[in-house]
């Protein structure tokens, strides 16, 4: 790289439950990693934005010269109306060599399809898919959770909490499920409902690894929650898809749920149109933001 303002770059993956922050020198060697609370502005607003990016550029940063430094932020929610300009703007301020800001899919598209044809899938606090064919690029859900329908690690957690409310009730849901979410706690489900409340939809995500605990338990309401959740992913996967007629290049999924990656996959598989090859990236998202740090730094 032969512009020697660049020394360092700077990767930011800022998701609804998650930001992590990553430096690296130009051969892509780590020197820091950072991470803290969601930075979705979709579900917290757009200050908790800019607090959490201006703690973490501060601390990940430190001692080092912006003024060195190509900075790329993938912030899921950037896409929705005025965000991703407001998120440039801040980032202006540093005096970063150079900056850019996307959303979490260009991180999932970079880490996961290496710049090929196919369908990116994030199933994290949210879900969103893109399918890419050339110049041409197609998205669906991403809505957030008040509007999209399942798939996604809010759906699957407030699933859970449901099924152990109904248990309570009387009204069918799953004693496993509502012992698990329990000992998550550490208190009676009951007392829990203002925190549930209070921590908005990255705490309900949360608890979204008890179906997963409940299933490997032989529990059969946490396998209907799988098996409801994967109809809805693919369904977004489907619907992204048929819009481009990719039906035959592959299919990626990003994000937090693909720690539950061998669970999911025959689920979701048996609702895939097509013929195309479903596979898992557990690589971190950070890291397709390094690399488009790193592709501003090299046309600069």
């Amino acid at each position: 790289m032969g512009d020697n303002r660049f020394k360092y770059l700077l990767g930011i993956d800022g998701g609804g439950t998650k930001t992590e922050f990553l430096l690296c020198d130009l051969n892509e060697k780590e020197i820091r990693r950072l991470f803290l609370g969601g930075s979705n502005p979709v579900n917290k607003g757009i200050e908790n934005t800019f607090a959490v990016l201006n703690e973490g550029i501060a601390q990940v940063c430190d001692g080092f010269a912006l003024s060195e430094v190509s900075a790329f932020a993938g912030i899921a929610g950037s896409k929705s109306g005025e965000n991703q300009r407001l998120i440039n703007d801040f980032l202006s301020h540093f005096g970063f060599a150079s900056y850019g800001c996307g959303s979490d899919i260009d991180l999932a598209l970079e880490t996961a399809l290496k710049g090929e044809d196919g369908t990116a899938v994030i199933m994290g606090t949210g879900i969103v898919a893109y399918a890419r064919s050339g110049d041409m690029l197609h998205r669906t859900g991403g809505r957030g959770y008040m509007i999209d329908k399942g798939g996604s690690g809010f759906h699957f957690g407030s699933d859970a909490l449901n099924s152990a409310f109904e248990f309570i009730d009387g009204r069918g849901g799953s004693e496993t499920i509502l012992n698990l979410v329990e000992k998550k706690l550490g208190k009676k489900l009951e007392e829990a409902v203002a925190d549930i409340y209070s921590g908005g939809a990255a705490y309900v995500a949360s608890f979204a690894p008890v179906v997963f605990e409940a299933f490997n338990m032989g529990d059969s309401v946490a396998c209907e929650i799988i098996d409801r959740n994967a109809c809805e992913a693919a369904k977004v996967i489907n619907g992204v898809r048929r819009k481009l007629n990719n039906y035959k290049d592959r299919i990626v999924i990003c994000g937090g749920l693909c720690k539950q990656k061998e669970i999911l996959y025959p689920f979701i598989t048996k609702y895939i149109e097509g013929e195309a090859l479903l596979t898992f990236n557990d690589e971190p998202m950070v890291n397709g933001a390094i690399l488009l740090a790193k592709r501003r730094a090299e046309i600069c």
